[in-house]
């Protein structure tokens, strides 16, 4: 029997984790849900917000037990959407509470495309703090609520070398964020000039001494990615510069809109 979304949208993306992952479709949390998902130090008010809807990325190989499984869990698939667009992103509709569920099949890819395929096991529930880091601050037009995410896995994560694969880990990890930016400029670039917006764009209500953790994280971490060794390829996109586009800005998909005649939404530029 089909089931029902709940309303309580952190409660939904509990349930959605655990029938997924009974139906053979594991997925893990992006966006702000993904984010909340690795708190592990009171979050300051300031750094709180709502979140409007679900956010998942699933493996490649889970693409089709997604749309099945999604259908058995009281979602409406975009179906337009779905058919051109399914191999790398899937649109679905809990209608009952007017939410959107966005799932990302083995990547995100908006202003840089992220490989998150095998990457699904770090983190119990959510992507590592890494990887969604990377996903938060690859948007060229960075808006409030990447800020207060960024900040908040900041806050929230000491920087360590370690990628949380020991059980019991959970850390940002440097050689994740080098793993990306140390071989491609774009990325790099991007990257370093918005950790300069979150250090410098934090809410006014955050106390001092954490804005300052914040601050030092992000500049340790853009510290580390200057002083590592930077590949063949890196070297030489850095030689032609700004002179040339190092990002994809998003664009509209038509047949993004929620399932209704007359509605033409368009899609969302970052992900919850």
């Amino acid at each position: 029997m089909m089931q029902r979304p709940l309303a309580d949208i952190s409660a939904e993306a509990s349930r959605l984790l655990s029938e997924m992952a009974v139906r053979e479709a594991p997925a893990r949390l992006i966006g702000g849900l993904g984010v909340a998902a690795h708190d592990h130090v009171p979050v300051p008010p300031s750094l709180i917000r709502e979140f409007a809807d679900i956010d998942l990325v699933v493996s490649r190989k889970a693409g089709r037990s997604t749309t099945r499984a999604l259908g058995e869990l009281g979602y409406t698939a975009n179906a337009r959407f779905n058919a051109l667009h399914g191999s790398k992103r899937l649109l679905f509709y809990d209608m009952t509470n007017q939410r959107q569920l966005d799932v990302f099949v083995g990547e995100f890819a908006m202003c840089h495309r992220l490989d998150l395929d095998g990457r699904l096991n770090h983190h119990a529930l959510a992507l590592s703090a890494a990887d969604l880091l990377l996903t938060k601050l690859q948007i060229v037009q960075l808006n409030h609520k990447d800020v207060l995410d960024a900040a908040r896995l900041l806050l929230n994560h000491e920087l360590s070398d370690d990628d949380g694969d020991r059980p019991g880990v959970d850390c940002l990890s440097n050689e994740r964020i080098l793993s990306v930016t140390a071989s491609d400029w774009g990325w790099h670039t991007t990257l370093s000039e918005n950790l300069a917006k979150v250090a410098h764009g934090l809410p006014k209500g955050l106390a001092e001494r954490e804005a300052t953790v914040v601050v030092r994280r992000a500049e340790v971490l853009l510290e580390v990615m200057v002083a590592a060794p930077k590949s063949a390829r890196w070297k030489a996109r850095a030689i032609v510069g700004r002179r040339k586009a190092w990002y994809e800005l998003p664009e509209e998909v038509a047949g993004s809109s929620k399932p209704e005649p007359t509605t033409t939404d368009p899609e969302r530029t970052t992900s919850g």
